[in-house]
């Protein structure tokens, strides 16, 4: 039941028209959804410097990143351990959270490579964008701990669909962080 469910909110997240109605105001789950995005904001300036840095040295873009990674599930599941969250709900959430930066980066890259007047031409640098990443990944699991029991509800999907409309209601985001959005938020209840 909760894979339809979840289904369903990423399908109505990606067509609720921007100009819908506010989503209700009991919305707890807020703060840990803004971080969500926070996190997600910083997919745009990784995908220009990995770009750059590409064209730099003549080779294809890459995304994928296992060295980062692992160094960010060890971190997470480490900091997670120290405020008593499972290995496997923390490794969930950063991996939904990596593979809705790569739906950034990918859709992006993709973008650029049809229309090369928009690709960026002076990215941030990586060195400057992973602070914010590593400051927001400690922010994400102190309301994991926080929110621990609305994230483990049944009814946590419900939940964090109401901080979800509301940030899509109000930032008009465009469909790709829309979809990145979704894809993120539905790895933080605990399974």
């Amino acid at each position: 039941m909760r894979g339809v469910w979840l289904t369903l909110l990423a399908a109505a997240l990606l067509i609720w028209p921007v100009s819908a109605g506010a989503a209700p105001a009991d919305r707890s789950l807020d703060r840990l959804v803004a971080l969500v995005v926070e996190r997600l904001d910083t997919a745009d300036a990784v995908a220009a410097a990995k770009w750059s840095t590409a064209g730099e040295r003549g080779i294809e873009p890459t995304i994928d990143d296992p060295v980062r990674e692992a160094e960010v599930y060890e971190v997470m599941i480490r900091l997670g351990h120290d405020r008593e969250l499972s290995e496997n709900w923390v490794r969930q959430v950063f991996l939904g959270q990596i593979e809705a930066s790569k739906t950034v980066q990918r859709g992006l890259m993709t973008r650029w490579r049809f229309d090369p007047a928009a690709a960026p031409t002076a990215p941030v640098g990586l060195d400057s964008v992973r602070p914010v990443i590593d400051r927001v990944n400690v922010e994400i699991l102190d309301q994991l701990a926080g929110h621990r029991a609305e994230l483990t509800a049944p009814d946590c999907a419900e939940q964090l669909a109401r901080s979800v409309f509301g940030v899509v209601v109000a930032d008009r985001a465009d469909v790709l962080h829309r979809a990145a959005l979704v894809r993120a938020a539905v790895s933080l209840c605990a399974a």
